[in-house]
């Protein structure tokens, strides 16, 4: 148990002093910026994601399902009489802060599990602690060595950067793209993506004729970089990124007068991004696990209590779906086997959720497998389910 482990999580802790972060650390705390947060509750679990910065739509969304889930099970009567809370920790997208969370996490004996790590970066820096620690742990990021992290406790449930991968260059193939030029932010997503989407795409004869990486958070002017995209006679552009980069690389591609087509993975399938990039954003095909606009009873139903939980202006996208499944999925652990580590653990590995994605279970590298994925297009401002 998570108790008798106080040898681990003191190498742990160690982790948090190297990075003079000791005062955060083994203490849980509630703050009004609405960054980090905990509800009163028997049993928590922890949600480390971005709050603020340049991704904090997406630490929005995974917040908001992750706490409509635990409302829903409370007002069912918890789980097996008692009460769930989250636990919300801001991240910011940085691997340190993730890192020093997840000690927190692993250091506090009311966390029972733990989700989010929307970033890769994030989830590769707090995955080791997190196995160590022995606790429960459901991640977002997409990036394939999360595959080899994940290790005994640890789960993913974004399809993998090499799954989205394969979608988008099958549609980029489909669409008779022949010269590719690929932009991507410098992070382990960022280049993960970069070199898997270049391998399968020169695998399938098309050309890779142009590959510019940027700073995620830093790179505002993209002029000399398009530019370059120009002149590389590219007839198409896949954005390896986040939607902050992808919604100013579209705008400015519109403004120096380039029609070439954009594609990109999940992470551009964001209201955030239509909303930056306005009509620039026209045309650019995506990809994603759950789509607001599916007929599903099951979606409809989400989406509603979504909005009226959270308000009008608030669309449940993939991320928030994540959320909700995660909480679901460790909720139903803990009903079943308790909150011994090792059970919840062998508990979710072999079992089959009826998900909000419909029927799921993870394979031997504890990766939420999809029978595919939900291909869209940005129309008339909204992104629309391509057949």
């Amino acid at each position: 148990m998570k108790k008798n482990l106080k040898s681990k999580v003191a190498s742990a802790l160690v982790v948090c002093m190297t990075l003079g972060l000791l005062a955060g650390c083994g203490a849980k705390e509630s703050t009004d910026d609405g960054g980090s947060k905990t509800a009163d509750g028997d049993l928590v679990i922890g949600l480390d994601c971005p709050m603020t910065g340049v991704n904090a739509s997406f630490g929005e969304q995974l917040s908001y399902g992750a706490q409509m889930a635990i409302d829903e099970i409370n007002d069912a009567g918890g789980v097996d009489g008692k009460k769930l809370a989250l636990s919300i920790q801001d991240d910011k997208s940085d691997p340190k802060e993730a890192a020093t969370i997840a000690t927190k996490f692993v250091a506090d004996e009311k966390v029972v599990a733990s989700i989010g790590y929307y970033n890769s970066s994030c989830g590769l820096s707090a995955l080791p602690i997190i196995n160590e620690g022995k606790l429960v742990t459901i991640v977002t990021g997409s990036s394939p060595d999360i595959s080899e992290q994940n290790q005994k406790y640890g789960f993913r449930t974004e399809p993998s950067d090499k799954q989205q991968a394969v979608y988008a260059a099958d549609w980029m193939v489909e669409d008779g793209r022949k010269k590719v030029a690929i932009l991507y932010e410098s992070t382990d997503y960022g280049m993960g993506q970069e070199e898997i989407i270049s391998e399968i795409l020169t695998d399938s004869g098309a050309e890779i004729v142009c590959s510019e990486a940027y700073i995620l958070g830093e790179t505002k002017d993209f002029t000399n970089i398009l530019t370059k995209v120009k002149n590389s006679g590219a007839d198409s552009i896949f954005l390896a990124g986040t939607y902050t980069e992808g919604a100013l690389i579209v705008k400015q591609r519109q403004s120096l007068g380039m029609d070439i087509p954009c594609y990109s993975s999940s992470s551009m399938f964001e209201v955030a991004f239509l909303d930056a990039a306005g009509d620039a954003a026209e045309g650019t095909k995506v990809q994603g696990v759950l789509v607001p606009d599916d007929p599903s009873e099951t979606i409809q139903k989400f989406e509603s209590a979504y909005k009226e939980k959270f308000g009008d202006d608030k669309v449940a996208g993939t991320f928030s779906g994540h959320g909700y499944a995660a909480v679901k999925m460790i909720a139903e652990a803990i009903e079943n086997v308790g909150t011994d580590p090792d059970k919840m653990a062998e508990y979710i590995e072999s079992t089959t959720f009826d998900a909000i994605y419909g029927t799921v279970n993870f394979n031997e590298t504890h990766d939420l497998i999809f029978e595919s994925l939900k291909r869209l297009v940005v129309e008339d401002g909204k992104f629309t389910v391509v057949e």
